[in-house]
């Protein structure tokens, strides 16, 4: 069975219970970046590199959970590691990387030859195999799929893709964020308890952990303005500075780079005329998101309309657009009053 590398997370039927918001956000570890792979739960099998033979590590899933919820642009998460951390397997001489259901397929000779010719250009550009991010994999993998003659749908994902991980290294696992909805409301709840009477360690960790769900949200300007506000608190330790750095390296320049790229492919896939609809609903509404994630807000609205008017489009898909087309308007509106 074919492995995409993203997935519809599932609409929580759980509505949303404001009340209870404020611990969770309160409670939430602070820096629970590193977190081992319990609820997804891998094993691996090595098998020989098509192109090389070397051993290479495959990494085949057996259980997941959905309990760290979804985010507007789709990404879900597990509780407890992401399967998008091992969905991909590099062979560790030549780089060649796909999926790890299509890693080892036969292909005739003609597509081996050009699969190691861009190999060799791969192997030059990046010389350290243990340097190599999760991300940087991703960009490899759509190198060579491009090769193999994959679409622009597909090749979007997998620079979506790797923008998630990035955002995992940032924002970790946020149990119970499901979707837009939710976190606009937990934005608003946790503005408000900063106006309380809150202990330095407290408002420490409330100011973080909405940078958090402001990253999630896709709301840059709110996530810097409570990174600012964590940083204000003072009195850092090594290990917070350090999550700090990282997270703004995160966030500033790997994940937006990928967002870009998947943009370009995405606007290149919705150029070609007569698409399934079910491509081309997913496309247009992730276009959207990342469009409204960079701060595109203008090209954004149209295609959230699009998926908001389609009555052919999954339910939950057209909820969130409608959701956040209005939000953009709100703001739009409210801009241009100014």
């Amino acid at each position: 069975m074919h492995t995409e590398p993203g997935s519809y997370p599932v609409q929580s039927p759980v509505p949303w219970h404001l009340p209870r918001l404020f611990p969770i956000l309160l409670t939430a570890c602070l820096l629970s970046f590193s977190t081992p792979a319990v609820a997804t739960q891998v094993t691996i099998h090595e098998v020989p590199c098509p192109l090389d033979g070397a051993s290479t590590r495959v990494f085949e899933k057996l259980s997941s959970d959905s309990r760290g919820g979804f985010d507007s642009d789709l990404c879900s998460y597990s509780s407890h590691g992401q399967w998008r951390e091992y969905s991909l397997a590099t062979c560790p001489e030549d780089l060649f990387t796909l999926l790890g259901d299509e890693f080892d397929q036969v292909r005739d000779e003609s597509t081996t030859a050009r699969l190691k010719a861009l190999a060799d250009q791969v192997r030059s550009q990046y010389p350290d195999f243990d340097k190599i991010e999760v991300w940087d994999r991703y960009e490899i993998a759509a190198r060579f799929y491009r090769l193999l003659g994959r679409d622009d749908a597909f090749i979007g994902q997998l620079y979506l893709a790797a923008s998630w991980t990035a955002r995992d290294q940032a924002v970790g696992v946020y149990e119970g964020l499901e979707g837009p909805q939710m976190a606009y409301q937990l934005l608003e709840l946790g503005a408000q308890e900063l106006q309380k009477d809150l202990s330095a360690e407290q408002r420490k960790t409330v100011t973080y952990n909405l940078a958090r769900v402001a990253q999630r949200a896709g709301e840059n300007a709110l996530r810097d303005q409570y990174l600012s506000l964590f940083e204000a608190q003072g009195d850092l330790t090594d290990k917070e500075r350090e999550a700090l750095d990282r997270f703004r390296l995160m966030v500033t320049e790997v994940e937006p780079r990928y967002q870009d790229m998947a943009i370009a492919a995405y606007s290149n896939y919705l150029h070609i005329p007569n698409l399934p609809h079910e491509p081309l609903v997913r496309v247009t509404y992730q276009l959207a998101d990342l469009l409204r994630r960079r701060g595109r807000l203008r090209e954004a609205l149209p295609q959230y309309t699009l998926v908001a008017n389609d009555t052919r489009a999954p339910q939950n898909l057209r909820e969130m657009a409608l959701f956040l087309a209005n939000h953009i308007v709100d703001r739009v509106e409210s801009q241009d009053s100014h």
